[in-house]
């Protein structure tokens, strides 16, 4: 890949996760769908917050996470998302900022709602079900790109929940627009199926205009494609001139670029939690790729670090990503 001063620059929704453990009555109690997201307003996320026993709090986020792992393996790397001049939003920054993360989106002030926070409830079976509210997260303005960190970046880095919002789109448009310009990779996060299905059309658009790489799990890509199973969905991505990278849970990832594909196993862990699992296999994949790597080394290396997250409660690794990936011989 080219030279330039950042390897990835992401955008995404400046969240803080608050993590607890539930059982699969409670999600019923509350008439939650397990395993999804569900965007909730400030009374909702206060409600639910004195329903739960908190396990940790920590800043998060999709692309955020992402954007966090790369960095943790070394690379140099930014974000750009919106939060409020806030004790969450002190918090979230203070977190990218230890983590080296070059972040200097200007915070929201005055009668703006609050700071993003996603309560994420995990149940036995390591699945979670999240529930976010999104305050002022969704409050990103075209002005708020850096166009310069944009074109002095390897990689761009989009979450697919931006979408619900139109400033927050018109964002991700001049985004785009100047990564394209300047040479610059674009990568997008599906996020979630009901991200999927509400912005069907939009993803559709921005991926017809030259989308690199686009991470989805199994469930996101055949809702995406609207087919009936994995084996269809493979077969329309090898129709578009983008890398897919498909994580399958349990099954390992599928990588498909250029009418080819190639499946990656699972590796072997006992899982606790899997918030971020998804997050961490896009920078592993990425650290991979900007270093040049072979697709199916990628997906590799993408599995392995999310491997690692799966074994604790949160999204932000508390190892060291770069002994794990030594210890397996990369």
């Amino acid at each position: 890949m080219s030279e330039k001063q950042i390897s990835v620059t992401g955008i995404g929704n400046a969240i803080i996760d608050i993590i607890a453990g539930v059982d699969d009555r409670f999600l019923d109690r509350f008439n939650l769908t397990k395993g999804s997201m569900k965007l909730i307003c400030e009374q909702e996320a206060a409600d639910l917050q004195a329903k739960i026993k908190v396990k940790k709090v920590i800043s998060g986020g999709s692309v955020a996470n992402t954007i966090a792992g790369l960095a943790i393996l070394g690379n140099k790397v930014a974000f750009i998302g919106k939060v409020k001049n806030d004790d969450l939003g002190n918090a979230f920054e203070e977190d990218l900022k230890k983590l080296g993360i070059i972040y200097c989106t200007k915070k929201a002030e005055g009668d703006h709602p609050p700071t993003a926070c996603c309560i994420v409830l995990s149940t036995p079976d390591a699945a979670r079900t999240m529930n976010t509210f999104l305050g002022v997260a969704g409050m990103l303005y075209p002005e708020d790109i850096d166009t310069q960190m944009i074109a002095q970046s390897s990689v761009v880095y989009i979450e697919g929940y931006l979408f619900y919002q139109d400033e927050a789109t018109k964002a991700v448009k001049k985004a785009v627009a100047t990564a394209k310009l300047e040479a610059s990779k674009v990568a997008l996060s599906l996020s979630d199926i009901f991200c999927v299905e509400n912005n069907r059309k939009v993803f559709n658009r921005i991926i017809d205009s030259g989308i690199d790489i686009i991470f989805a799990n199994e469930n996101e890509i055949i809702s995406f494609f609207k087919v009936s199973g994995i084996k269809q969905a493979i077969r329309q991505c090898m129709k578009v001139n983008s890398v897919f990278a498909v994580t399958r849970g349990a099954k390992g990832s599928v990588v498909i670029s250029d009418g080819v594909f190639t499946e990656i196993e699972a590796e072997k862990v006992n899982t606790l939690d899997s918030t971020g699992a998804g997050d961490m296999y896009a920078a592993g994949f990425l650290n991979g790729y900007l270093k040049g790597k072979d697709l199916h080394t990628c997906g590799r290396m993408g599995s392995i670090v999310a491997a690692q997250i799966v074994t604790q409660y949160g999204a932000r690794p508390q190892g060291s990503l770069l002994e794990l990936l030594a210890e397996r011989g990369f």
